[in-house]
């Protein structure tokens, strides 16, 4: 199992893709890169683009909704986007969709 996170910014706007599966084994990255793109002070809108995520699972669904509450704090919004239906279906299970935006 791997993950593959690039970030793109262009101030104040920034895009985090997430690639292959996020999990428990591979939380600790996006961990990481959430970290990094929060510390960034131009950055006020930061997309979670999930084109190329095939799966994730419940351990995860913490993980961004900390992401989510630790944007908010540093005055920044995240919204997600490009989710495939397996992806989309188990967001909005974890009613992950009532606090941050889906596209």
């Amino acid at each position: 199992m791997s993950i593959d996170i690039s970030i793109r910014a262009t101030p104040p706007n920034a895009v985090m893709s997430v690639a292959g599966i996020l999990d428990s084994k591979t939380q600790g990255a996006f961990k990481q890169k959430s970290e990094e793109i929060l510390a960034q002070a131009n950055l006020s809108k930061i997309t979670l683009d999930f084109a190329r995520l095939q799966s994730l699972d419940a351990s995860v669904s913490g993980m961004i909704m900390f992401f989510n509450h630790a944007a908010k704090a540093k005055k920044k919004t995240i919204a997600i986007a490009n989710a495939n239906p397996a992806v989309l279906s188990f967001l909005h299970k974890a009613n992950i969709g009532k606090v941050m935006p889906i596209n």
